[in-house]
C-alpha cells in the first residue's frame, strides 16, 4: 500500500462518529495537526469558495526547526507533483491538470455546480506517478465566488518600471502632493533628519550582552541573543526605511545617500555571532528590496549589484526554508506574521532581474491565494489578539499590492469581513481584548496598530463596522493612529499615505451590531451587552478551540474570561516571560492558569493534541448559547514538537508538573448570556473513566477575589478597578472544598530583563487563583451563574428551590444529582424565550425559543464539526 492510500485510510477511520442523536464524539487525537495530514477538500466535502483551493500532505512531510535559533537538521529533497480535476470520475475529457514543485494547486477558473473529482500524485525522478485514491466534491448553491487572476495575468500586469512596490512610479509626483501637508508623514522626516547627524556604529559596540553569563540553558541563551541584538536591527530599520519614505516623499537625494551608507553597514553585521535569528535576516532582505525598488534611478552600479546580490542571496535561502514546509504548516509563526511578506515584496520588485525571482514570486501568490490571509474561514486568530497585530502589515500590504497591480479586489476574500467582526467583538472600543494567546495580558486597550488596521479594513471593504469601530475610538483618541508608527509588523502609515480610497457612507453605529459573535473554526466566542458603550458593557470570552494549545495558542479549553466596563475580573493568569521557560509552561499555558478544569490536578495535552471545539452555538438578542467540548483535551503530551521544546528548554512533562494519564470522557460546557442583564449560565457536563477529583477554576489579575461559602453553594466575587464585579455562583452536585491563593505555581522571572516604556525592569505581580475541587467522582456537574455589572446595581438576588433558580426575570432549572442525563433549562418569565438542553430528549439538541420582530422563532441546534483543514 503506497504512502497516499496510507494517509487517506487514517483520515477515513478517525472521522467522527455520532454517538446519540445530536451529540458528536470526535474520537480523534487531534482535529488538526502541526503538519497537513488530510487533502483538501475533503472526500465528500461541499466546499464553501468556488474555485477550491486543492491542498494535499507533503509526499515528505517536514517539522522544521522547533524554537527560532534552533537549526533544523532534516532533509528536505525537491520534489514535483501532479494533479487532475474533472466531472468525470475517469479523467477522460474537460480535465483540469496541474504539474506543481509544492502540495497546493490553484485552478483560477469558476468551477460548474455539481460533483467534481480530484487526484494528485507525486512523480518519482524515472518519471513514474504514485497516485491518490480519487476524491470528490461538491459545488453547490451556497459557494461564495472569489477567483483572482492567475499568476500569469499578475505578471502581464506588473510594471517594468521601478518604484513598483512601495508606490507606482506612474503615481509618485501625485502621491508627494497629496502629502505635503499630511502630519502623518513628520515622523518619517523627524528621524530621517536625526539619522543625518548620528552616525550609524557597528553592531558589537551596540549591544547589551551583559546578561550571558546568567542563563539557565542554550534556548534562553539564543532567546537573549536574538532579543538584543534584534533591538539594534529593528532600530536601524525603522531609520533607513524612514529614510526611504522621506526621499520618495521629496526625491531629495540627501536621504538616498545616507539610507545606502547606513544598509551598507547593516548588510556587515550579518558576519557578526550577534547577529541572530530569522526576523534579523529577514529585515536586511526588506531593506534591500525597498532600497532597491525606491533608489532604482539613481543607484550606482555597486549600489546595484550589492542589493541584488543580497535580494538574490536571501531570497533564495527563505524560498527553499519555505517551499514544501509552509504550505502545510499549521501555523509558522515568523513566517506569516513577516517574513512571507517581505519574500514576497523581494520577488516582485526583482522580477526580470534576478533569474530565480519568477519562481518565488509564482510560489508567494499561489500561497497566498492557497492559505491566506486568514489560515481558516471564519475570520478569528487562533494565536490570540497580540500575535494577530504582528501580522497587520502582511494582512493589509500584500493584498493591497496585488489588487493596485492587476484591479483585482483582493480584499473581497469572504474572510476579511469576517475579520472586521473579529477585531471589534474580541476588543471593543477602550476596552481589554478578550484574552487569549500569547501576551494577552499586555493588550489593554486597542492600539494605534488595530484602529489603523480596522481603517484599512473599513477602506478597502467598505465594511460600516470597521468605520464605526474607528470613528468611535477617534472622537476620544484622535491621534490613535499615530501611535503605532514605524510598528515592524503593524505600522500602516504608509498605507495611509498612498491609499485614495475613503470610508463608505453608512451611517451605522456599533450599537446596531448583536451581542454575541462566535468564531468555530477559531473556537472563539464572544458575549457583550452593550459593545457600543464600553464604561456600561459585560463581556464574556470563551476559547474552545480546533487548534488546541500549539504556537501561541494556550492550554485553555473550556476556559472563560469576564469584563467590565473594558477591563478584566476573572481572567487567564500568569505572563509570558518565555515561549518555552518554567512559568511559561506551568503558570501561563498550562491549564492551572485559566478559568477551566483540572481532572485529579491534572491539565490539558499541549500540543495540537490538546484541542476542544464547539459543536453548537446561537447567536441571538434575548438568549446567546455555546457549547464547547474539551472531552479530548487532557492527558500526557505526545507532541514531537512540544516533547523536543520541553527537552530543549529543560522542562517537564510530569504528574508533578500537571500532566499525567487521561481519566476524562466528557467534559461539555454550555455558556448562556442571558440578554442585556449581565447575567451568564454556565452548565458543564463532568465524567470519567474512573472517580476523580474535579477542580473548578476561577483567577483573578487586578484585584483580590472573596469566597463566600453557603449552605448549597460558593460564592466568588472579583472585582476590577473601575467598580466592576462578577459574583460567580458555583452550585455542584458533589461537596467541594475551596481553596485561594496569591501565589504561582512557578513564579515568574524576568530572566530577558525585559523593561517598561520608562527603562525600568518589569516587576511581575501575584495573582489570585481559586480552585473548588470535589470528592472523588466519576460524573460532575457544576453549574455557574455569574453575574456581571457595575456600580449601578447590586448582586441580583439567587432564589433556589431543589433544583430550580431564579434569577432576575428567568427561572433556571438543571439536573445537579448523580442519577439521571445532564439536563438546564432557561425561560424568561415575563416574555417565555427560553433554552432547554437535555441529554436523553429530544436526540440531546439545544433547543432556543426567542421572538424575532416580534415573531416566536424555535431553532434546533445538534452538533456540528467546524469547517476544519490541515
Amino acid at each position: 500500500m503506497n504512502f497516499f492510500h496510507c494517509l487517506i485510510l487514517c483520515f477515513l477511520f478517525a472521522i467522527p462518529s455520532c454517538s446519540q442523536g445530536c451529540i458528536l464524539k470526535t474520537g480523534k487525537e487531534t482535529l488538526m495537526h502541526e503538519v497537513r495530514a488530510t487533502p483538501s477538500p475533503l472526500n465528500g466535502e461541499h466546499i464553501q469558495l468556488n474555485p477550491p483551493r486543492f491542498m494535499w500532505p507533503d509526499k515528505y512531510p517536514h517539522l522544521g526547526a522547533v524554537l527560532d535559533g534552533v537549526e533544523s537538521t532534516e532533509s528536505k529533497p525537491e520534489v514535483t507533483y501532479r494533479i487532475r480535476i474533472s466531472q468525470d470520475p475517469k479523467f477522460t475529457h474537460n480535465v483540469i491538470q496541474g504539474e506543481r514543485k509544492w502540495a497546493f494547486f490553484n485552478p483560477f477558473q469558476q468551477l460548474d455546480k455539481g460533483k467534481w473529482y480530484w487526484q494528485y500524485a507525486f512523480v518519482d525522478a524515472d518519471g513514474s506517478e504514485e497516485w491518490s485514491p480519487v476524491l470528490e466534491f461538491r459545488v453547490g448553491d451556497g459557494a461564495k465566488t472569489f477567483n483572482p487572476p492567475s499568476f500569469n495575468e499578475v505578471l502581464e500586469k506588473l510594471p517594468a518600471y521601478h518604484p513598483r512596490i512601495l508606490l507606482d512610479k506612474k503615481e509618485w509626483e501625485n502621491i508627494i502632493d497629496r502629502n505635503k501637508d499630511n502630519k502623518e508623514t513628520d515622523s518619517y522626516f523627524k528621524i530621517s533628519n536625526r539619522c543625518l547627524s548620528n552616525p550609524i556604529k557597528p553592531l558589537n559596540e551596540e549591544i547589551d550582552t551583559a546578561q550571558l553569563v546568567h542563563l539557565a540553558n542554550v534556548v534562553q541563551y539564543k532567546s537573549v541573543v536574538i532579543r538584543e541584538s534584534r533591538k539594534i536591527v529593528d532600530r536601524e530599520e525603522k531609520n533607513i526605511e524612514s529614510l526611504i519614505r522621506a526621499y520618495l516623499l521629496t526625491k531629495d537625494h540627501t536621504y538616498y545617500e545616507e539610507g545606502m551608507n547606513r544598509l551598507s553597514e547593516v548588510i556587515s553585521w550579518k558576519q557578526s555571532p550577534y547577529f541572530a535569528g530569522d526576523f534579523n535576516l529577514s529585515t536586511i532582505l526588506s531593506l534591500c528590496t525597498s532600497a532597491y525598488d525606491a533608489f532604482y534611478d539613481i543607484l550606482t552600479p555597486e549600489e546595484r549589484k550589492l542589493l541584488l546580490g543580497e535580494i538574490g542571496t536571501m531570497g533564495d535561502f527563505f524560498y527553499h526554508e519555505y517551499v514544501n514546509h509552509l504550505e502545510n504548516r499549521i501555523a509558522d509563526n515568523h513566517v506569516w506574521q513577516m517574513t512571507f511578506r517581505i519574500l514576497t515584496m523581494a520577488a516582485f520588485a526583482t522580477v526580470g532581474e534576478i533569474p530565480e525571482a519568477t519562481l518565488w514570486a509564482d510560489y508567494c501568490y499561489n500561497l497566498w491565494v492557497s492559505r491566506f490571509p486568514g489560515l481558516n474561514n471564519d475570520g478569528g486568530w487562533h494565536n490570540g489578539d497580540s500575535y494577530f497585530h504582528v501580522n497587520i502589515r502582511t494582512l493589509i500590504e500584500v493584498p493591497a499590492f496585488y489588487s493596485r497591480v492587476t484591479g483585482f479586489d483582493f480584499f473581497k476574500d469572504p474572510w476579511y469581513n469576517n475579520n472586521a467582526d473579529y477585531v471589534i467583538y474580541s476588543q471593543p472600543p477602550f476596552s481589554k481584548s478578550a484574552g487569549q494567546g500569547n501576551a494577552h495580558e499586555n493588550v489593554k486597550t486597542p492600539s494605534g496598530a488595530r484602529v489603523g488596521y480596522a481603517d484599512a479594513l473599513a477602506r478597502e471593504c467598505q465594511n460600516p463596522w470597521a468605520a464605526a469601530y474607528v470613528t468611535q475610538i477617534k472622537e476620544k483618541e484622535p491621534d490613535i493612529l499615530t501611535g503605532s508608527f514605524e510598528s515592524k509588523p503593524a505600522d500602516l502609515t504608509w498605507y495611509r499615505c498612498t491609499t485614495t480610497k475613503g470610508y463608505p457612507a453608512d451611517g451605522r453605529t456599533l450599537a446596531d451590531m448583536p451581542p454575541s459573535r462566535v468564531f468555530p473554526a477559531t473556537g472563539l466566542a464572544i458575549m457583550h451587552t452593550s459593545i457600543a458603550e464600553p464604561q456600561s458593557n459585560a463581556m464574556l470570552s470563551f476559547r474552545s478551540s480546533p487548534y488546541g494549545s500549539t504556537s501561541h495558542a494556550l492550554a485553555n479549553q473550556n476556559s472563560f474570561n469576564t469584563f467590565y466596563g473594558g477591563k478584566a475580573i476573572f481572567y487567564s493568569s500568569g505572563y509570558r516571560t518565555g515561549f518555552t521557560d518554567s512559568h511559561s509552561m506551568y503558570s501561563y499555558r498550562n491549564t492551572r492558569a485559566h478559568n477551566t478544569i483540572l481532572i485529579n490536578g491534572m491539565g490539558q495535552k499541549i500540543g495540537t493534541e490538546g484541542y476542544g471545539w464547539m459543536p453548537r452555538h446561537y447567536e441571538g438578542s434575548a438568549i446567546s448559547y455555546v457549547l464547547g467540548d474539551a472531552s479530548n483535551a487532557y492527558g500526557k503530551i505526545s507532541s514531537p514538537l512540544w516533547l523536543k521544546r520541553a527537552e530543549l528548554s529543560d522542562i517537564e512533562f510530569t504528574p508533578e508538573k500537571g500532566w499525567d494519564e487521561n481519566k476524562l470522557e466528557v467534559f461539555r460546557r454550555h455558556i448562556i448570556q442571558l440578554g442585556k442583564s449581565g447575567i451568564y449560565v454556565l452548565y458543564d457536563e463532568l465524567e470519567a473513566t474512573e472517580p476523580v477529583n474535579w477542580s473548578f477554576l476561577l483567577h483573578t489579575t487586578e484585584e483580590p477575589m472573596s469566597v463566600h461559602d453557603s449552605r448549597d453553594h460558593v460564592t466568588v466575587t472579583g472585582t476590577n478597578s473601575l467598580g466592576g464585579k462578577s459574583a460567580a455562583h458555583i452550585f455542584c452536585s458533589e461537596k467541594v472544598e475551596t481553596s485561594l491563593t496569591d501565589q504561582f505555581f512557578s513564579e515568574p522571572e524576568n530572566w530577558k530583563n525585559v523593561t517598561d516604556k520608562s527603562g525600568k525592569t518589569v516587576v511581575y505581580p501575584n495573582h489570585w487563583h481559586f480552585r473548588a475541587e470535589t470528592q472523588k467522582s466519576k460524573t460532575t456537574r457544576f453549574l455557574t451563574i455569574i453575574d456581571t455589572h457595575g456600580k449601578e446595581r447590586e448582586d441580583y438576588e439567587i432564589i433556589r428551590e431543589g433544583e430550580s433558580l431564579e434569577v432576575a426575570d428567568w427561572l433556571i432549572q438543571c439536573n445537579m444529582s448523580k442519577p439521571g442525563e445532564s439536563f438546564i433549562s432557561v425561560i424568561n418569565a415575563k416574555t417565555k424565550e427560553s433554552l432547554v438542553y437535555d441529554k436523553h430528549k429530544n436526540n440531546g439538541a439545544t433547543v432556543i425559543t426567542e421572538i424575532v420582530k416580534g415573531k416566536k422563532n424555535k431553532i434546533k441546534l445538534c452538533d456540528v464539526i467546524p469547517d476544519l483543514e490541515i
